[in-house]
């Protein structure tokens, strides 16, 4: 037994579980890395069919400069394995009242530039200065200034700033919902302007050659360069508990040892199925209940025998396009328009090696709930709203389509976190980026039980995304080499 013993298991190789697995390998900890799947990422694996390669699904990384994907890359020492790509150009529509779409225009900065967005939404003239005053003091808001907004609702912060609809409508659909991926009413405003205060200052826009999961694979190969463990294609049955302390895994491949353990495998599935609640006081069971996720992101992956166009990605919104609880409620009933914002992605616009030559494939995502048991009517009626913007953009793309994959919330679930609660397991983002569960209200990244940890956007993270998710795993892996040191000092 003593060859399936370590000083660390991590679940799940998603960028926290990678590059926390990374960061503690090199540190000299004897690291265990499992996870289900046959390729690293987690939400942003990396995929390849009949010589197309992408994300699994829309993914767009922020900030362009000093992003975690590098940094991380570089302390790992292991950059030559993970090519990033920023196009440093976009494709973003705007439609208009009158139905029209219109693409955002280049600026000479790879910086946003407020006048250039200002004439493209049409903001009058008379309205430019205040909104301006307004992007300006949002940009450069002190710290302690914007941690004073924690608990009030980005929607009512920006209500209060009476915003033209067209500027309020790029804000939040086409800067901060992809972010996300919450209704706007119940978004943080400090955690919205934290984010958008980076992208703002030093650009959105990054990717990675080969699909994003080649920076989790790359991540993954510094913990074997360092002495440690992969194990992909092994599913983790059950954390072991014994005396109030973790004390391993048992897997599809065995049981393996531990004295810490760390989950990427969502806090939900972690504390409700692979411990189980009863380990737990109820009321701490009662709030990893209570968690609310992000929604998810549906759409279809188009391959298509021509070109039909030049940007690498964009977003697609209306003045309507915001997402509020209440539109989403009335749109899932049925009850409402499901139209809102639509993320598209081109892999060759930005990796000439992504699709064969003379082809393409564009890839969607548009909102839908996280319910990964949604009937397949439903699941159609929230792709095809989407669709039906897509065309309107690109009106030549429906005659050139080859073949297309439609993904849906039941797949995110699958290749991600379990689903352990009803209508939940097909989220986007994670758990807990909502107001009250975020900031200084989010998941401890320590469990109540000795030993167990959490990483990834459900605990410890700030960000965007898998920025989010790979500040989690460098926080996660301080604070487990410190309670592993501990540890041996009292040993």
């Amino acid at each position: 037994m003593a060859d399936n013993s370590y000083d660390v298991i991590i679940i799940g190789a998603g960028f926290g579980g990678s590059s926390c697995a990374g960061l503690l390998a090199k540190r000299g900890l004897k690291v265990l890395l499992l996870d289900k799947n046959a390729n690293a990422g987690g939400k942003a694996m990396s995929l390849s069919k009949n010589g197309y390669t992408y994300t699994a699904w829309v993914v767009i990384g922020a900030p362009v400069e000093d992003n975690l994907y590098q940094q991380v890359l570089d302390e790992l020492e292991v950059a030559d394995l993970a090519t990033l790509a920023i196009p440093g150009t976009q494709g973003s529509f705007y439609k208009s009242p009158d139905g029209t779409y219109s693409r955002m225009p280049e600026a000479d900065t790879d910086h946003l530039d407020p006048e250039i967005i200002f004439n493209w939404l049409g903001i009058p003239e008379e309205h430019q200065e205040r909104t301006l005053e307004f992007f300006t003091n949002m940009a450069l808001m002190e710290p302690e200034d914007v941690a004073e907004l924690e608990g009030q609702s980005f929607d009512d912060w920006l209500s209060s700033a009476e915003l033209p609809r067209a500027l309020y409508a790029f804000i939040v659909s086409l800067c901060c919902d992809g972010m996300f991926m919450v209704p706007v009413d119940k978004l943080d405003a400090a955690e919205a302007i934290t984010c958008l205060q980076g992208v703002f200052v030093r650009g959105g826009g990054v990717f990675c050659e080969g699909g994003f999961g080649k920076v989790a694979e790359a991540y993954c190969e510094a913990v074997r360069r360092y002495g440690s463990e992969v194990m992909m294609g092994a599913r983790v049955r059950r954390v072991i508990v014994e005396d109030g302390s973790v004390a391993g895994v048992e897997t599809d491949k065995g049981q393996f040892e531990a004295p810490i353990v760390i989950s990427n495998a969502g806090l939900q599935p972690t504390v409700l199925k692979l411990v189980g609640d009863e380990h737990f006081d109820a009321d701490y069971a009662k709030r990893v209940r209570e968690l609310v996720p992000s929604y998810s992101l549906i759409g279809y992956r188009y391959f298509l025998n021509k070109p039909v166009t030049d940007a690498p990605f964009g977003v697609v919104f209306s003045d309507g396009s915001p997402w509020t609880q209440q539109r989403l409620d009335e749109a899932a009933a049925g009850k409402g328009s499901r139209e809102g914002v639509l993320y598209f992605e081109v892999p060759s616009n930005y990796d000439p090696n992504a699709a064969p030559e003379g082809k393409q494939m564009l890839m969607t995502g548009c909102f839908c709930p996280p319910d990964p048991d949604l009937s397949k009517e439903q699941l159609q009626a929230w792709a095809s709203a989407g669709e039906e913007a897509l065309f309107g953009v690109f009106p030549e793309l429906e005659a050139a389509i080859e073949n297309k994959d439609f993904y849906t919330t039941r797949n995110v679930s699958a290749a991600t976190r379990d689903s352990v609660l009803s209508g939940v397991g097909g989220e986007t983002i994670g758990l807990g980026q909502i107001v009250g569960q975020c900031g200084a209200s989010k998941p401890s990244i320590e469990a109540p039980i000795e030993g167990l940890f959490f990483v990834g956007c459900d605990a410890g993270g700030v960000g965007v995304g898998t920025q989010q998710a790979i500040d989690s795993g460098i926080k996660v892996a301080d604070a487990v080499e410190r309670y592993h040191q501990q540890r041996n000092d009292a040993a």
